[in-house]
Formats: structure tokens, C-alpha cells, sequence
């Protein structure tokens, strides 16, 4: 069941422009990746907490198969608005990218946060 509906969550980040061309060479955590850049995460959602658990790990991950399986119907339910408009001749644009957040260093000694020295 696990590739299945892997394979179904795959599909539909795939019909909505989620992921790159070249997606066989990629592993399951670098799709997600993708994905995420493009604002959906809920593809990384299945592969830390059910996919990787279940496939690699052969234990239950924090997503039960049944919620694993509402997920994926959602990804699919997002995209049929994509197929509506891909039934016009005008091309999809993939989903906004979202810049990654700034990362913030903490002092070791007091914890606070370090303010980022001029270069």
C-alpha cells in the first residue's frame, strides 16, 4: 500500500507543476523538497512522518496509513482545479516559491540570540 499511494501523492504533485522534470533521479525526501519550494508541504508531511517510516524503517511512522491516505486524497482534490484550467490552452505556473527563513545562531553560553556581524 505504502508505494501505491506514494506513487498517488507523487501523481498529484506531479499534475500541479509541484516537481521538476527530471523527478526519477530523485529520492522521495528531495521530491518533497521540491514540492515545498513551490509552497506545498504537505508531500514532505508524508515522507518524514509516514513513507519513510513504513518503507525503511518497517515501523509506524506518526502518520497512521489512514491518515497518510486523507492526504493524499487532498493533494488529489487540489488538483482538479489544476485539470480545470489545463483544459484551457493557457500554461500552468507552478506554485510561488517561498524564500527559505533566515537562520538565527544562539550563544552557547547564554543563549541568546547572536546578531549577524557586517562582512
Amino acid at each position: 500500500m505504502n508505494e501505491a499511494l506514494w506513487a498517488r501523492a507523487v501523481h498529484a504533485a506531479e499534475a500541479r507543476g509541484l516537481l521538476p522534470p527530471k523527478r526519477a533521479s530523485l529520492t522521495p525526501r528531495e521530491l518533497a523538497a521540491e514540492a515545498a519550494q513551490r509552497g506545498e508541504d504537505r508531500l514532505a508531511l508524508l515522507v518524514d512522518n509516514w513513507y519513510y517510516p513504513a518503507s525503511y524503517g518497517h515501523v509506524d511512522g506518526v502518520l497512521s496509513d489512514e491518515q497518510a491516505a486523507r492526504v493524499v486524497q487532498a493533494l488529489e482534490a487540489a488538483m482538479e482545479p489544476v485539470k480545470a484550467q489545463n483544459t484551457r490552452t493557457e500554461p500552468v505556473s507552478p506554485a510561488p516559491q517561498r524564500l527559505p527563513k533566515p537562520r538565527i545562531a544562539y550563544c552557547d553560553l547564554c543563549g541568546r540570540a547572536l546578531t549577524p556581524s557586517p562582512q
